[in-house]
């Protein structure tokens, strides 16, 4: 009887967040296609909207509240990740997810959700959450050659057991090629990831503003011993 309440009062909280004038852009499907958005499937790796959690949760698709919970905070972390941090979008994303958060705290203190709560927001070992390094994994692919070269650069000079090959060609390194290494973000230290994540924030800023930015800030020196 209480996973049934907890699930009314759920879908009450989705309702309230689709009847928000602002929540246009998170009711249904991104219509990727007609908005020629034809990177998007290869940075959102599984879509979700609001809708699409109504529908499964009155079909009874989800087995607890806190799983119909991930797939709303889904929602926010899609579009984070594939928006610039600091855009529109971001921002209400992140306005969004706080206005869920503060009102499902009440049904978890209320009910017995189930799961586990808020695992996609906990932090991993090293500090960094993981939505934080999904964001920062899926924007790579938004690089162009030359900035995933210096990406590529950067590691091999700071943390190069991150790299799947520790010695990437010099062609590689400056971009001149598709680097073919794999990037093992887990092995990054906090330090190395802190300012590649800066690195990236401000490139994918750069492509929403058109403001150009100078890599030579970013050229790593051989760290002193």
């Amino acid at each position: 009887m209480g996973d049934e309440e907890a699930k009314r009062k759920m879908s009450k909280l989705i309702n309230y967040l689709m009847s928000r004038q602002d929540s246009a852009p998170f009711r249904e499907p991104v219509d990727w296609k007609n908005l020629e958005l034809f990177d998007y499937p290869k940075i959102v790796k599984k879509p979700m909207d609001l809708g699409t959690v109504k529908r499964k949760l009155e079909r009874n698709q989800y087995e607890n509240v806190a799983e119909c919970a991930e797939d709303i905070r889904l929602i926010w972390t899609n579009c984070k990740t594939y928006n610039a941090d600091g855009s529109d979008f971001y921002l209400l994303a992140e306005s969004f997810s706080k206005r869920f958060e503060d009102r499902y705290k009440k049904i978890e203190a209320e009910f017995d959700v189930g799961g586990e709560s808020k695992k996609s927001a906990s932090p991993n070992k090293s500090g960094v959450s993981l939505d934080v390094k999904a964001r920062f994994a899926s924007s790579l692919f938004r690089l162009s050659g030359m900035e995933l070269g210096h990406v590529l650069q950067v590691i091999d000079l700071k943390c190069p057991n991150a790299l799947e090959d520790p010695n990437p060609s010099a062609a590689e390194k400056e971009g001149m090629d598709d680097p073919h290494c794999e990037i093992n973000i887990d092995a990054l230290d906090s330090r190395t990831f802190a300012e590649l994540d800066r690195y990236v924030k401000e490139k994918m800023l750069a492509r929403t503003t058109g403001e150009a930015l100078d890599d030579e800030e970013y050229i790593p020196k051989k760290q002193r011993r």
